[in-house]
């Protein structure tokens, strides 16, 4: 997968998903066990005894057919372990056949998205002919651009009720709610205040590095933007390609920058609101052209000159240049911890470091502060669709889903591929992930990034994107882009006002 400063691409193709949770592991077969050379400087995730599901309380009675579309977690077609099928995993039809044995009412079919449909526009497609699953991924930045559709069930009074399948006194046996990680999920909100989504999982971004290359090259992991720098340059001088293309890291290098003006405009910390950036935008405190914007469009632009030489092409596999050694450097996200895990051709040795921390002698804006995790209760969402309701199905398919996010359930679906770290409490972690489990579940994460991609609308992003690449690709000047790229955050944030009826004070 390759990483890209859109939002859309960040979490949105279902095949390229993976971090890694402390119970059973989606192994590769017999015949594909890593070699003592593939091991990587990451501690395994120990092995853990698969629990039985929980069982339906006695009195619950459903019925109905069910379909579901869960994205990353739709079964493999093969069980068996290839190159072409490194994480096979069928989890969420184990826990759906043992759901449907306890109530033999109840139908649950597993539907499977063509790979090469786009996943929004197979949605909106669904809601429009009235095909769409009843229980449907999707992201919440998209929720909110379509509440006015009314495509979705809010979930607060659902969450608002004890979920049955939870063991008594322990948290989701009072309020279903109360399962859930609180910063994370009440991240999900939509801008009229409801949750449209049951956020399952967390994820978050590392940069992978290939140890050997770094020894090679005689290289050390930095923590800072220029010693960032610094290496890259090293590694390049001696004929190698540094990084293979720059992903979430141009979010964070601005965050970085605009830190003392998204604490000014955020005072009380907390997610940064929609409404914040547009009025931000609106007074000029957060624009193209503030000397802020500048530095951060410099520092993104040094770091071109390191990246693949075909960085801006569609399709390009960085990946597949990672495990190749053709890159020392690999941006990407949590899931890949279990796709390296599980790849027993890998002939290096790897390891991860954070985001270099921009300071005070890359930037006079900088705090010396480090970057806000990207990510958040991103993966995972699951929406119920209005389509439950209009067949009347709709209490089967809140009990279906209460079913898959009961701890023990819900450690089973998150864990079988190393995939993604859980947004549920009491789903432990291997050991090299509980710090990030700790920062994402706790901070807000990009959630409270002035300049990340989602405080603007769907149709901006994509604007954005080609704007920041003829830039960097030395296709507009500073000048120009700073221009460019102001009139559409103006007329965005003008829009944005107008439309919700936001004041600015």
């Amino acid at each position: 997968m390759s990483s890209k400063f859109s939002r859309r691409q960040f979490l949105g193709l279902s095949a390229t998903v993976a971090t890694a949770t402390l119970l059973a592991a989606c192994s590769p077969q017999p015949a594909a066990k890593p070699t003592e050379q593939a091991q990587t400087s990451v501690a395994p995730a120990e092995a853990t005894a698969v629990p039985e599901a929980t069982a339906a309380p006695a009195q619950a009675k459903f019925a109905g057919k069910v379909q579901m579309w869960v994205q990353f977690y739709t079964p493999t077609e093969s069980m068996e372990w290839s190159e072409d099928n490194p994480l096979p995993h069928n989890q969420v039809q184990v826990l759906a056949d043992e759901y449907v044995k306890a109530h033999p009412d109840v139908s649950i079919e597993i539907v499977h998205k063509p790979a090469q449909t786009d996943d929004h526009e197979w949605i909106v497609t669904g809601q429009a002919g009235g095909t769409i699953p009843h229980v449907c991924w999707t992201h919440s930045f998209w929720v909110n651009g379509e509440i006015d559709k009314n495509w979705w069930v809010p979930l607060d009074p659902f969450m608002a009720e004890p979920n049955p399948y939870c063991e008594s006194g322990q948290p989701g046996s009072a309020k279903w709610l109360d399962e859930f990680f609180e910063v994370p999920t009440e991240n999900k909100r939509s801008p009229d205040g409801k949750l449209y989504v049951v956020p399952l999982d967390l994820v978050t971004t590392f940069f992978f590095f290939n140890k050997n290359l770094f020894t090679q090259y005689g290289v050390e992991p930095p923590s800072t933007f220029g010693e960032f720098l610094s290496i890259m340059d090293k590694i390049k001088g001696a004929g190698g390609i540094p990084y293979g293309n720059l992903g979430w890291y141009q979010s964070q290098i601005g965050g970085m920058i605009y830190a003392k003006k998204a604490k000014e405009l955020n005072p009380s910390g907390g997610a940064m609101s929609l409404q914040t950036v547009a009025c931000a935008i609106q007074q000029g405190k957060y624009r193209a052209t503030n000397p802020e914007y500048k530095d951060w469009l410099t520092l993104v632009k040094k770091i071109v000159p390191y990246l693949a030489p075909d960085w801006a092409a569609a399709g390009t596999d960085f990946n597949q240049k990672f495990l190749n050694q053709e890159i020392a450097i690999f941006e990407d996200g949590t899931w890949r911890f279990g796709y390296l895990r599980a790849n027993s051709l890998l002939k290096f040795e790897w390891s991860t470091f954070y985001a270099p921390t921009v300071t005070a002698e890359d930037s006079a804006f900088a705090t010396g502060e480090k970057a806000n995790p990207i990510g958040g209760a991103t993966a995972a969402q699951w929406a119920i669709s209005t389509r439950a309701e209009k067949e009347n199905i709709l209490p089967t398919v809140v009990d279906i889903l209460r079913f898959y996010t009961e701890p023990k359930n819900a450690g089973r679906l998150i864990g079988e591929c190393n995939s993604f770290l859980p947004n549920i409490k009491g789903v432990d972690v291997s050991q090299d992930l509980k710090e990030p489990l700790k920062a994402i579940s706790e901070g807000q994460g990009e959630a409270a990034m002035l300049t990340y991609p989602d405080k603007f609308d769907t149709e901006t992003q994509q604007k954005l994107e080609p704007l920041w690449n003829n830039f960097k690709l030395g296709q507009i000047t500073l000048e120009e882009a700073q221009q460019q790229i102001d009139e559409l955050m103006t007329t965005y944030a003008d829009g944005a006002i107008k439309k919700n009826n936001w004041t600015c004070s």
